[in-house]
């Protein structure tokens, strides 16, 4: 039987920005996985995807919580499973250079 859910799986955030995960499918025929991501403006409520340079951190943080809860699911092939995970920790990295850097940390 294969899910079609018009609901989403998860829901993941990164600072001003969500996405919204949904998986279809079953155990014989595989998961996919879609997702959307939008950006909740945090004076009138509102949200769109028009992004600004402003959210490129903000995207990279959520590409990690992405990569990580995608992966952790474990129903996908092991091999793009294990370049999520890999994403994932790669971004840690990034994420902790981005954070030094704003806060006047010296390598």
């Amino acid at each position: 039987m294969t899910q079609r859910s018009r609901q989403p799986y998860t829901l993941v955030g990164a600072e001003q920005l969500t996405a919204s995960v949904y998986k279809t499918g079953d155990e014989f025929s595989g998961f996919d996985y879609r997702f959307n991501i939008t950006r909740l403006n945090n004076r009138s409520g509102r949200v769109n995807q028009w992004f600004t340079p402003d959210d490129l951190s903000a995207i990279v943080k959520l590409v990690r919580v992405l990569a990580a809860e995608l992966a952790d699911d474990g129903c996908m092939d092991d091999a793009l499973r294990n370049q999520l995970f890999h994403l994932a920790a790669s971004l840690d990295d990034v994420i902790a250079n981005i954070s030094d850097s704003t806060h006047g940390a010296t390598n």
